[in-house]
């Protein structure tokens, strides 16, 4: 998915992926009082696992800000 075809969710995830990315590794994402870890070796898979996780979150937590960060490097 190109980021111009993204629509603001998948968008926000996005960025907050982008912003987080460090390397593969165990990553956490955090909104509101949800947290959920993910393993990831590229940013692509980072992003479609979040987008999923937060997607499914997104009816009732649409303005939390989404935070994502590297907690174990690989």
């Amino acid at each position: 998915m190109k980021v111009k075809e993204m629509n603001s969710g998948q968008r926000r995830v996005f960025d907050a992926c982008s912003n987080g990315w460090f390397v593969s590794g165990m990553y956490s994402a955090m909104f509101d009082e949800h947290r959920r870890e993910f393993c990831a070796d590229s940013k692509k898979i980072l992003f479609n696992d979040v987008d999923k996780w937060f997607a499914s979150h997104e009816r009732h937590h649409a303005d939390a800000h989404l935070l994502v960060k590297c907690v174990k490097a690989v």
